[in-house]
């Protein structure tokens, strides 16, 4: 299928609806990186430790890791329209409470009302694509909807130099106001969906263990975690590498990381454009991890200046940045049936969530008793592992399941 037809096909599935519900998944997104940039404004208004600091970071990755696949049942069984809405309304509430509180037991519970909501908004939206989107413009928008998560992350990053002239506090109101605003477009606009029946308890573990045993959906499920382990590790790495061996301010080091995400959102456009162009999925997914596994050399090896490692992790986040378009357009085809797309797509995200954890916990183990030039060893076999999931999937998903 030729590039020149997407558009007329977007139009006909309804523009303006999918990019309603691409922007809504980048509000969401965006809740992660607030958090990150606020917490030094944070920590000095509530005297909080690390610890706590850590927490109200990691606690969206802690919901997903443990509930991710359960929480796509539960989407499913509730409505993924009223999941959406509801969702997108519990991070505005979870701003606003976050915004007023006077402790870190209120700004805790706060954090997670916003990722319970968090969770119904990004599980909800690609069963609601995948409905909405015409056969022939779905593997694109599905690619491009994986662009969420680092858009909304950068966003809110580059929003970091604002923060000490209007306060966290007011930054986070400000993020409630958004998402009030998100929710009330989504209750006019999205489209209405069907509800899965809500049978038994016993049917609710069934569902699971339907998506578990899916050998497709769990090759997915790896990819995406060798994908994350990759990204969040060299996201955490490079701040770090920049201060300790290239002596860059710390300032400058945070800047550089940020533009660095933001080259990784062009991958994940580009591989929808790639998808439409006839590029298998798997081949998408295997040149991302190829490229993971030689520039970890490149990145961690001290054998470039700083402005050349940059180059390079930017390279790795932007052509890294192909697998989780390709798996999110995958998911699709490989959910053992439609209804069982919610289950699946929170299956990849728990898997995802977890590479959040391994990656930069192992790396972080690993460079502080070995060195920096220790760490393509441990990288390296981490890509080797999402290159063998991308050749799986070229056997077990036929042309007719991709296309």
């Amino acid at each position: 299928m030729r590039a020149g037809r997407l558009k007329p096909s977007l139009i006909r599935a309804g523009n303006m609806r999918v990019l309603l519900l691409i922007g809504s998944g980048v509000v969401a997104s965006a809740q992660i990186g607030k958090a990150i940039i606020s917490i030094p404004l944070i920590r000095d208004d509530l005297a909080l430790g690390l610890d706590v600091a850590g927490l109200i970071v990691a606690i969206f990755a802690t919901l997903g890791a443990t509930m991710g696949i359960g929480a796509g049942v539960v989407v499913g069984r509730w409505g993924v329209r009223r999941s959406l809405i509801g969702g997108m309304g519990a991070i505005a509430i979870g701003n606003v409470a976050g915004a007023s509180a006077p402790d870190e037991f209120v700004l805790l519970a706060a954090r997670t009302t916003e990722g319970v909501g968090f969770l119904g908004v990004v599980l909800a939206i690609p069963s609601m694509l995948a409905e909405l989107v015409r056969r022939d413009a779905r593997d694109v928008v599905m690619a491009v909807w994986s662009a969420y998560m680092p858009a909304g992350i950068t966003l809110m990053l580059f929003a970091g130099p604002l923060l000490p002239t209007i306060g966290w506090r007011n930054f986070w109101f400000a993020n409630a106001l958004v998402a009030s605003v998100c929710a009330a477009l989504l209750s006019i606009y999205a489209p209405a969906m069907s509800t899965a029946p809500r049978d038994a308890t016993s049917r609710f573990f069934g569902e699971i263990a339907a998506v578990v045993r899916h050998p497709r959906c769990l090759v997915l499920a790896f990819a995406f975690f060798a994908y994350s382990c990759q990204i969040f590790s060299l996201s955490f790495a490079l701040p770090l590498l920049l201060t300790s061996e290239y002596h860059v301010s710390l300032g400058a080091a945070g800047l550089l990381s940020a533009l660095v995400l933001a080259v990784s959102t062009l991958g994940h456009v580009s591989s929808g454009y790639l998808l439409r162009a006839g590029v298998p999925i798997w081949t998408n997914i295997a040149a991302a991890f190829v490229f993971f596994a030689f520039s970890g050399f490149a990145v961690h090896g001290g054998v470039l200046a700083a402005q050349g490692t940059t180059l390079i992790a930017a390279l790795a986040l932007g052509i890294g940045g192909l697998a989780p378009g390709a798996i999110y357009a995958a998911a699709p085809h490989a959910a053992p049936g439609p209804s069982a797309v919610s289950p699946t797509i929170g299956l990849v995200q728990q898997a995802s969530n977890l590479g959040q954890f391994a990656g930069p916990v192992t790396l972080g183990l690993w460079v502080d008793h070995l060195g920096w030039q220790a760490a393509p060893a441990i990288v390296a076999p981490v890509a080797l592992l999402g290159l063998a999931c991308a050749l799986v999937l070229r056997r077990i998903l036929r042309i007719d399941a991709i296309q």
